[in-house]
């Protein structure tokens, strides 16, 4: 199906549930309801969310009752404030980032900085975030369907959670899981993110909609473990062996492009093993 937007996809994973694909940005759900519309990510600057909003338009006209932030990064939340008619759902991590001024205002500096379309908007968002809030589950039934968000320790941030629709054996990943992308890891927590991953694994899914690039399938969920696993594990063996951070940003690069060297985005993992390493010195 294609939405209306330049560069989207809209792709029904299971019954009026609905990944909205954007290609090289980021993804967000939708899940249509008799009564209501829920939505899964508002994505990074206004206009995004106002662009979702419109292709939420072409599969119900119907009002969108919920927004669910799967994390705090400025991507997937910062369209928060074009729904000020939803509930907003996010982890307690999640909120209390969005609420770091000092924070947002470095990355609205590197933002700005970096010269993209949105760069200027970014400047103007006003920061909305979650009004309602958990610790470790909760459960929503909409329209007849239950809906199980689920936080699972810290990972790509200290307030990721996961979306599992159990009955379509599916999950929404945000930025912990992509199928054959390497993450963002510089905002992250290396070691713990394999653990997480762990108890990812032990939900009962067949299919998960990540933050970014397409579609997957559970064997590319178990992979996107074993990336993390090996790079935290390259980075605490290196740090054991005595190796200073550029010699173990190079060799634990080189180990694991023998492996995942074709995934988008691997360009970023000798930033991310320096920041692991970075990580192990600082616990």
């Amino acid at each position: 199906m294609t939405a209306a937007t330049p560069g989207t996809e809209i792709v029904e994973v299971a019954s009026g549930v609905f990944a909205r694909l954007h290609e090289g940005l980021a993804n967000a759900g939708i899940i249509v309801a008799d009564d209501g519309v829920l939505v899964i990510d508002s994505l990074r600057v206004p206009s995004f969310a106002r662009d979702l909003i419109a292709d939420v338009r072409h599969l119900s006209d119907k009002p969108i009752r919920y927004v669910i932030d799967t994390h705090s990064h400025w991507d997937h939340s910062w369209g928060n404030e074009e729904f000020p008619d939803s509930t907003i759902i996010g982890h307690a991590n999640c909120r209390s980032e969005m609420l770091d001024v000092e924070k947002n205002e470095r990355w609205i500096e590197g933002i700005a900085a970096g010269g993209a379309p949105w760069s200027e908007e970014v400047k103007t968002v006003q920061i909305t975030p979650p009004s309602v809030i958990f610790e470790t589950s909760m459960q929503l039934y909409f329209g007849g369907r239950r809906i199980d968000l689920h936080y699972l320790g810290r990972a790509h941030t200290s307030g990721d959670l996961f979306v599992h629709l159990r009955d379509d054996r599916l999950l929404f990943t945000g930025d912990v899981a992509q199928d054959g992308g390497v993450p963002f890891m510089l905002d992250g927590y290396i070691q713990d993110w394999v653990q997480t991953d762990d108890r990812l694994l032990e939900l009962d899914a067949e299919r998960f909609v990540a933050g970014h690039g397409p579609v997957g399938e559970r064997p590319a969920l178990a992979e996107a473990r074993e990336f993390i696993a090996a790079l935290a594990s390259g980075a605490a063996s290196a740090k054991a062996d005595g190796q200073d951070k550029v010699t173990a940003r190079t060799k634990v690069t080189a180990e694991l492009q023998q492996r995942f060297g074709g995934w988008r985005g691997f360009d970023r993992v000798e930033d991310s093993v320096g920041f692991a390493y970075r990580q192990l010195d600082e616990s």
